[in-house]
């Protein structure tokens, strides 16, 4: 690859040319790719020419300002950054600046040291800016629903019941035994809803304390108390405009479910030891290995809460109820462990997946994910997993299901 591709790019305009000869043989001398522009009417023609990570221009100049080319910039170029300079700021000029998607402006007479800082400041905060972008593209396609691995019947209903209630903005009960990714698809709803550009914030209820949870939740006195003390927010202020996902809730205690049935009939909570409600927008997807039937029977589900889930309950198959999906799943791992170790195995004996495809997996995808994880581990690059690479368990388990293998 060649490293010029990776240099950074800056625009420098003046309309005095000292000072842009000045500063290009500056930004030059210190690692920069510089254009240089005698006018804002030149350097706005130069946006259509080149990509540039920083713009350092002067504000007053004849025909097109510094603002007018700030402007132009944002337009075509959303995410550069732009340095405004000049000899008499105002107040209301740097408050038009900043309006517009300046990063900052500096005061002449410039000093070169002051200025290389400030553009290497810019080109940090775009570059963050692009890895955040990135990350969430990333984040975004990992949990599109044609992500999910398996054709079998089962699933593609699944994928078609996810597609409906990610539009409806009510809550959602996902149903499923212990390791079927209720998790990964509470995610799948929350970026295929309209508050996919915000966040989706997870609570684990099973195994935490009441008071724990609660606080967790709905935010609680600081635990110092002085004059400056503030409350904590909880968690779901801190989902407010996106999706709260409660893992287990069956497993919080009463109180912590009644609040949150409260929550869902009129959309406010109650910081803990306060009196004040505050009113929150959010999506609520909980998630249960309980049977659906067995959760009326639980005494800390209030029965109001239950109805307000019930219309959006999706039930999550077991992987026993798909086994046709797991030669797809297995290799789907599988090239996931070769990419993550950089030591590619070669695939499967049909020894190994005799075993794996009928073997019905009680932990389900989960259990599968794991273990093609730790074989994969342990094995030599370039060679495949057999049948005595699978734990012993598993070939018993399997044996007494399926004698004739």
């Amino acid at each position: 690859m060649n490293p010029a591709n990776h240099m950074k790019r800056a625009l420098v305009v003046d309309d005095e040319p000292m000072i842009v000869s000045l500063l290009s043989t500056f930004l030059r001398e210190n690692g920069w790719d510089v254009t240089e522009a005698r006018s804002g009417t030149e350097g706005i023609d130069q946006l259509d020419r080149t990509r540039f990570d920083v713009i350092l221009t002067d504000l007053v100049m004849p025909g097109d300002s510094g603002i007018d080319l700030l402007r132009a910039a944002k337009e075509i170029h959303p995410d550069v950054e732009v340095i405004l300079m000049t000899g008499y700021a105002t107040a209301d000029t740097a408050i038009e600046a900043m309006r517009n998607g300046a990063f900052h402006y500096i005061m002449k007479p410039l000093k070169p040291g002051e200025v290389l800082n400030l553009v290497e400041k810019a080109y940090c905060q775009r570059q963050l800016q692009r890895e955040n972008q990135f990350l969430k593209s990333e984040i975004r396609a990992a949990h599109h629903v044609q992500s999910v691995v398996g054709d079998s019947e089962a699933i593609l209903r699944l994928i078609a019941t996810l597609q409906g209630i990610a539009g409806v903005d009510g809550p959602v009960l996902l149903a499923g035994e212990r390791g079927t990714g209720r998790g990964f698809f509470a995610r799948i709803v929350h970026f295929h809803s309209r508050r996919s550009a915000e966040l989706c914030v997870p609570v684990y209820c099973a195994g935490v304390p009441e008071e724990t949870l609660v606080a967790e939740l709905f935010g609680a006195p600081s635990a110092v108390e002085d004059r400056t003390s503030v409350p904590h927010s909880g968690k779901m202020e801190l989902a407010n405009h996106g999706t709260l996902y409660l893992a287990d809730f069956t497993e919080a205690g009463r109180e912590v479910l009644e609040r949150m049935d409260r929550f869902l009939a009129d959309k406010t909570i109650v910081r803990v030891g306060e009196t004040d409600r505050i009113s929150l927008d959010i999506r609520v997807i909980a998630s249960t290995a309980v049977p659906v039937d067995e959760l009326a029977r639980r005494k800390n589900v209030p029965p109001t809460l239950l109805q307000a889930l019930e219309p959006g309950i999706v039930h999550i198959p077991p992987l026993r109820e798909h086994l046709g999906d797991v030669p797809l799943l297995l290799h789907h791992f599988l090239s996931e462990a070769n990419r993550e170790r950089k030591k590619p195995l070669r695939g499967f004996t049909s020894s190994a997946l005799s075993v794996l495809e009928t073997y019905e997996w009680p932990g389900n995808v989960r259990e599968l994910r794991d273990l093609i994880r730790a074989v994969a581990g342990k094995k030599k690059q370039g060679t495949m997993i057999d049948a005595t690479d699978i734990p012993p368990e598993i070939l018993y388990r399997n044996l007494r299901k399926h004698p004739s293998q």
